[in-house]
């Protein structure tokens, strides 16, 4: 009986710039095997649904680090590689929280302060939340000072 001989072709799908695209909106992607020729068929992919594929299968939820700078992690889809990517293109930049209150006043400098549209009540709130994390980093630092001493 003869011998039946098969190779193993290991394949990795890719996603990359169309070639000639003008801009970053057209991708292709494909397989490629490990000297990197492309095998079957290229698929055109435009970048909203690329996009759409990526982020809407991507939970993100806000982290806060021990200085107060607020940045969204994703949970789940994306690896710890391509995540560290993100973060040295600054796709996922930080903010510091006293800049991201700042920023939310200015947005809302023009609205009314009551009625349908009215933001005072929204700033009493956002008020009562701040001075409550305020107590509790306070509490932790004289919490963490207590540990120190004894």
């Amino acid at each position: 009986m003869a011998e039946i001989q098969t190779d193993v072709l290991r394949l990795t799908p890719y996603i990359e710039p169309e070639d000639n695209a003008t801009d970053a909106d057209r991708f292709i992607a494909g397989f490629r095997d490990e000297h990197g020729d492309t095998w079957g068929m290229k698929v055109p992919v435009g970048r909203s649904v690329l996009e759409r594929l990526i982020l809407g299968s991507t939970e993100l939820s806000p982290y806060m680090d021990s200085q107060g700078r607020i940045q969204a992690c994703p949970d789940g889809f994306v690896d710890d590689e391509a995540f560290e990517l993100m973060l040295r293109r600054n796709l996922v930049p930080k903010v510091e929280i006293d800049e991201l209150v700042a920023n939310s006043l200015s947005l809302d400098k023009n609205e009314p302060n009551y009625g349908k549209d009215g933001v005072l009540a929204g700033y009493e709130e956002m008020r009562d939340r701040l001075v409550h994390a305020l107590n509790l980093v306070e509490a932790e630092i004289a919490r963490r000072k207590a540990e120190e001493e004894n």
